[in-house]
């Protein structure tokens, strides 16, 4: 079942990315970034109260616990949002799925995950399909571009802490929904507070937005994915987890190919079909 999740959370995950380039285009960044994250964790509040009883054991000691998760996955949020801005979806992608590097050193260190050898030895053939994968794009010399690659760099850094996290703290809560509820709630009193000392409250009215429907199409596969990859953890490995995830390029770049028209090179492909291959080797029991 927590395969099935992943795969989910990988193919939703796909499509967002291509959305927010589509939403990116012709929109301010910071006005994306902040409807998204108050839309988002609004979603994720709501969900959370009607499926547990978060509300009745609410406990304040909870909510700063998870605070470096809230922390890094808005970072990371926001790079992500600041990396397809500036750079070409199957650029940047690439370079985000990197990751994944992150999250499985930090889940066999931190959380000791003892995964099988041949399991090991697949996940890291995936990572490095992943890496070799934006070697094959040419990265513009642009200020731009320079600029989209940096913060992919740093959503790799952050998100891939935060995965890490996930795991941690759902092994604590048990039920990811009651993470989601505190992780949302910081969010939102973050987002409130940078509004209120930046005065940017501006960026909050969705006349500024293009094609608001867009936004909230992105808003919905990204909520869809980030949910059904916590839920995923319950059962599954993060140091697992990750890799499966990170087949989100696929969807990705063929997205990229069709509705961004973005050349897809022959050794491209092949390399894709190298992930495909690996996630099906990671999702039966070897």
């Amino acid at each position: 079942m927590w395969i099935f999740l992943c795969l989910l959370s990988a193919i939703t995950s796909g499509f967002a990315s291509v959305i927010m380039k589509i939403c990116s285009k012709n929109n301010n960044e910071k006005s994306i970034a902040l409807v998204g994250l108050i839309t988002s964790n609004l979603l994720y509040i709501i969900t959370s109260i009607l499926f547990t009883n978060v509300l009745t054991n609410f406990d304040i000691k909870n909510f700063f616990q998870i605070a470096p998760l809230t922390i890094c996955q808005m970072i990371g949020y926001v790079c992500g949002i600041l990396s397809v801005k500036y750079a070409s979806v199957s650029t940047v992608i690439p370079v985000r799925k990197c990751n994944t590097i992150i999250t499985l050193i930090l889940g066999i260190l931190i959380l000791h995950e003892a995964i099988p050898i041949l399991k090991l030895i697949i996940s890291l053939i995936l990572i490095i399909l992943t890496i070799f994968i934006v070697k094959e794009d040419k990265i513009s010399n642009d200020k731009d571009s320079k600029k989209g690659i940096l913060f992919a760099w740093l959503f790799v850094l952050f998100n891939g802490i935060s995965s890490m996290l996930n795991k941690y703290y759902i092994s604590i809560f048990v039920n990811p929904l009651i993470v989601t509820f505190y992780y949302s709630l910081l969010g939102i009193l973050i987002v409130t507070i940078y509004c209120l000392c930046t005065n940017s409250w501006k960026y909050l009215n969705l006349k500024t937005i293009n094609k608001t429907y867009i936004l909230f199409t992105y808003i919905l596969f990204d909520f869809i994915s980030n949910l059904s990859f916590r839920f995923c953890l319950t059962e599954g490995k993060v140091s697992l987890a990750q890799p499966i995830h990170s087949s989100s390029i696929i969807i990705t770049i063929i997205g990229s190919y069709f509705i961004l028209h973005e050349n897809i090179s022959k050794n491209k492909c092949i390399m894709i079909i190298g992930v495909i291959l690996c996630v099906l080797l990671l999702s039966i029991n070897i």
